[in-house]
């Protein structure tokens, strides 16, 4: 004898099937998020890091003086950048430069010889 299949329970199922597709979405919606603030800080830790790099070698081959700006990026995010000289006279001179944005900043030091 075969049995009849109860009745309702293909809604159930839909129902389980459908709960268990919304908690995938949401984790892909979480996942996708964390990604796109992950590359946001990659691309901007990157353009800290070339801004100092860059007045690095200003200092390096030009005058050198103290000094700060301020530059902002295609996407709106400012950049304040302030650079120190120090020593010098016959000695070796100390090079600061420190990139600051939201919540983030990034110092690169070097020395040169006269």
């Amino acid at each position: 004898m075969t049995r009849a299949p109860a009745r309702g329970s293909a809604v159930a199922e839909a129902l389980v099937a459908m709960g268990l597709v919304a908690m995938a979405c949401a984790a892909l919606a979480s996942t996708g998020g964390l990604a796109v603030r992950s590359l946001a800080l990659a691309r901007d830790t990157a353009t800290a890091v070339s801004l100092a790099t860059g007045e690095l070698e200003a200092l390096r081959s030009g005058p050198r003086a103290s000094g700060n700006d301020r530059q902002v990026a295609v996407d709106g995010t400012a950049f304040d950048r302030r650079w120190a000289v120090a020593g010098g006279r016959g000695l070796a001179t100390r090079l600061d430069v420190d990139v600051r944005w939201p919540g983030h900043r990034v110092a690169l030091r070097t020395a040169v010889l006269p």
